[in-house]
């Protein structure tokens, strides 16, 4: 195999108590990986002393600094400028790779078709989450995840080949990155958090790029990461509900959009009210609010020869 080099993509905000072991993990990683790798972490005006930090015990690792906070879109980005390779791996602060997890995500780059590939991601406990391979369908006008199981997920790897899904979390990530660039890299409109890496993989799946799933690399996500230490928890809820309705009203058909997408929000709101419980009419509030720049969106992606709808692709993505 064409060994490729890797650029490694970290971001960063007020890291200081979790980057000591998750990059010596990543170092560790870099040093397995026969081909040439570099790491860069990008700290986004962090208040603490993550810089410091890596200047004293990680002095080989790249750094790309914010003066002011931007945000976890903003910060890949400024990395992606920064790297010198044509496959990156993004990985959160709280992603700790496995030793030997970057050459199985690096060998699907050499079909052409390849946009993206996600590893195992295991919680503390070494356990297969969900999040490692993105499997949804539509139920009453919503996305859902579908399960799956690790053995039954081999078992069709081999019979089967490859296990294609929806998109790979941002926090996990390997791509190309001529095709991140030609995408434009992730949307504003999903700004602070949540569904970035969602709405990128559909825009790549409507290129006909692909993105697959890789069981034999592996990382464990520690779940300490920013979102949860610096936001309330209704906050990231609504914030979440509102970005799903925005990728709904991207990517859906019309005719999915009028005939269950539009008559089950009305459903919804009406029983969240009467529960009391406010999170969803806000987030709704929010996405009526941001519905202008949707509908800009929309257009711009009916100007390409081939719009595939979101339901079309789920077909093509299937367990």
């Amino acid at each position: 195999m064409d060994i490729s080099g890797v650029s490694i993509i970290i971001p960063n905000y007020n890291g200081e108590q979790i980057l000591k072991r998750s990059l010596a993990h990543v170092v560790e990683a870099s040093e397995a990986y026969p081909g040439k790798c570099e790491i860069i972490v990008v700290d986004d005006a962090s208040q603490d002393n993550s810089l410091q930090l890596i200047a004293d015990r990680f002095a080989d690792i790249r750094v790309v600094r914010h003066e002011i906070k931007r945000g976890f879109a903003e910060a890949v980005h400024s990395g992606v400028r920064a790297s010198r390779h044509a496959i990156m791996i993004f990985l959160n602060t709280d992603v700790l790779p496995d030793r030997d997890f970057i050459s199985p995500l690096v060998r699907w780059f050499d079909r052409q078709d390849t946009f993206s590939v996600s590893p195992l991601v295991l919680d503390r406990q070494r356990k297969p989450l969900r999040v490692s391979w993105n499997l949804s369908k539509m139920v009453r006008g919503e996305i859902r995840r579908e399960n799956w199981n690790l053995p039954d997920a081999l078992e069709k790897a081999r019979r089967e080949g490859p296990l294609k899904s929806l998109f790979a979390s941002g926090g996990s990530i390997a791509i190309r990155k001529a095709m991140f660039e030609q995408l434009g890299g992730f949307l504003s409109i999903y700004k602070p958090f949540y569904y970035e890496d969602r709405d990128l993989g559909t825009r790549a799946w409507q290129e006909g790029w692909k993105t697959f799933f890789e069981p034999e690399s592996r990382v464990i996500h520690d779940h300490v990461g920013t979102i949860s230490r610096f936001y309330a928890a209704k906050k990231i809820k609504s914030i979440k509900r509102r970005n799903r309705m925005f990728y709904l009203w991207l990517y859906l058909s019309k005719r999915k959009l009028v005939f269950s997408h539009i008559p089950w929000i009305l459903v919804r709101l009406i029983l969240r009210l009467l529960r009391l419980d406010l999170v969803y009419p806000i987030a709704l509030f929010k996405a009526l609010c941001g519905l202008g720049e949707v509908i800009e969106l929309r257009k711009a992606n009916k100007r390409k020869p081939i719009l595939k709808p979101l339901e079309d692709i789920l077909k093509e993505v299937q367990y």
